[in-house]
């Protein structure tokens, strides 16, 4: 390849990747053409072009280019898969299709993808009895996402004359996520005795359910760079499939695309089973975007929508909470808890951020209540014990207990700085200078950038005697923007230095 192809190539594969993840997929497509005739083509322009030709019905060609993806630990996964509907798609046959997944018969951790995909397969060829099989298999196998497992299995049932049954399967999703309103509207359906359509009625559906499926996996892996080139290559599959929808609108808000986000999740508004919780995920990120008049009233009318269900007032809490408006958290989130009949374990993070807010708020006797009372429920939890431990340690109370907490949760989580600045700063307030320097020095190697992290290891540097590195400290804390009433506590340090060290009761 001459240097002038080289180059127009990388321009080629820049752009493609760039229209993939802006969902500009016909654009994409003429791209891929483009690149592909350069050379052997990178994954993502036979990709887009494979899914293409399955959305077209050319399966044939849509076999020709995922023969020449070349393999990596998602093409383990996603090629057999896709190649199973292409061959479906092509010869009729759903045997021929199935015996497209014996690469993935070897590796465990595929079998729900391939259980799952056997039973829409045999449903697509209207095989019913062996599919009804599958599907009975499905129900019993770990989920690859519990809710699609769900929404998949109690689907079959509910077209094959089984309501009773398909509200059966919702229910035991329902006995493990009471609160989950996906669920809870997809069993109103099937109580409306509507018809119900498949999820996955074609070859071309499939295509879209392995992209759907693959990219949902990835997403709860953590790797939203590799989520989101499927799932927009889904959603064009199945503009109108509220899944994939909701999917990718989950993915651009990880990614940081929040006002991409808001437009995906806006499309789900109603008529879907998808609709309440694609109402709460806009407000998440219109708060991302700081626009949060429109995030407060968008909650503020679910709440007054659905009078028995608590979860939009604990956003509108976050919300405020989010604004520094601590008075204001307190009040939705007292709103919030007032509508739950009985607090249980799930519960216990609703107290804690109503436990910070209330801190926050002055209100300490609350506060401290609401920790204890969340880690009754929970016990144990690192961001609990911290927060509560350190805000023990800030008032000079029981720092002996706080101390004993802090362990515990940078047992947990050794590498969160938070964590590990607490720790510091319970040996700062014992007086155990050098040992609360190691600590807060690890806390800075972990966050930072945090101004009051790099405030405490500065104050830790003066009472150890290290006053050059205590000033370079204070003025670095300086430097990320600290709250107002801190920025003025650090100006005053770098002024007059720290008055002399009082040590406080252990207890």
């Amino acid at each position: 390849m001459t240097p002038d192809a080289h180059d127009r190539l990388v321009l080629l594969i820049q752009a493609l990747r760039s229209h993939v993840l802006a969902g500009r997929i016909e654009r994409a497509a003429a791209v891929a053409e483009r690149t592909v005739a350069l050379s052997q083509g990178p994954t993502m322009a036979r990709l887009v072009l494979a899914v293409q030709a399955a959305k077209q019905q050319r399966f044939s060609d849509a076999l020709h280019h995922l023969d020449r993806i070349r393999g990596d630990n998602v093409s383990r996964l996603l090629l057999p898969l896709l190649r199973a509907w292409v061959a479906l798609g092509r010869h009729k046959d759903p045997d021929l299709a199935l015996d497209e997944h014996r690469d993935l018969e070897g590796v465990s951790q595929f079998r729900p993808f391939r259980t799952m995909h056997r039973a829409y397969l045999l449903d697509v060829a209207n095989r019913p009895q062996r599919a009804a099989k599958v599907y009975e298999e499905l129900s019993q196998a770990p989920s690859i996402e519990a809710l699609r497992l769900t929404e998949t299995v109690s689907n079959f049932l509910a077209r094959s004359g089984g309501r009773a049954a398909a509200l059966q399967a919702v229910d035991r999703y329902l006995a493990a996520n009471p609160d989950s309103m996906t669920v809870k509207s997809l069993r109103a359906r099937y109580l409306d005795d509507a018809p119900v359509g498949p999820l996955v009625g074609s070859a071309a559906d499939g295509v879209a359910e392995v992209l759907l499926n693959v990219a949902s996996a990835l997403h709860q892996a953590d790797r939203p760079g590799q989520a989101l080139p499927l799932a927009q290559l889904a959603v064009w599959m199945r503009p109108h499939d509220a899944a994939s929808v909701f999917l990718l609108g989950t993915v651009l808000e990880s990614d940081g695309r929040h006002r991409n986000a808001v437009a995906a999740f806006r499309k789900l508004e109603t008529g879907t089973v998808y609709s309440w919780e694609a109402r709460k995920s806009a407000a998440a990120s219109l708060v991302e975007l700081e626009r949060y008049e429109e995030a407060s009233s968008l909650l503020d009318r679910m709440a007054a929508e659905k009078p028995q269900r608590y979860d939009a007032l604990w956003l509108l809490g976050n919300v405020h909470r989010n604004r520094s408006s601590f008075g204001e958290a307190v009040t939705a989130y007292d709103r919030a808890v007032k509508r739950i009949p009985k607090i249980a374990r799930r519960h216990w993070n609703l107290l804690y951020v109503r436990g910070i807010a209330l801190e926050r708020s002055g209100q300490w006797a609350r506060a401290e209540a609401d920790f204890l009372r969340a880690l009754k429920l929970n016990p144990g939890q690192p961001y609990v014990l911290n927060y509560l431990a350190y805000s023990w340690v800030d008032r000079g109370e029981k720092l002996e207990r706080a101390r004993t907490m802090l362990e515990e949760a940078v047992g947990k989580r050794p590498k969160d700085g938070y964590i590990v600045d607490s720790v510091g700063w319970v040996e700062f307030r014992l007086g155990n200078f050098e040992e609360a320097v190691r600590h807060l020095e690890r806390a800075a190697e972990l966050r930072p950038h945090d101004p009051i992290i790099n405030q405490h290891l500065g104050d830790a540097y003066w009472r150890a005697g290290r006053r050059h590195e205590a000033r370079f400290q204070w003025k670095r804390a300086l430097s990320f923007d600290p709250e107002e009433a801190d920025r003025k506590k650090i100006e005053q340090r770098l002024q007059e230095g720290m008055a002399p060290f009082e040590p406080i009761l252990r207890q």
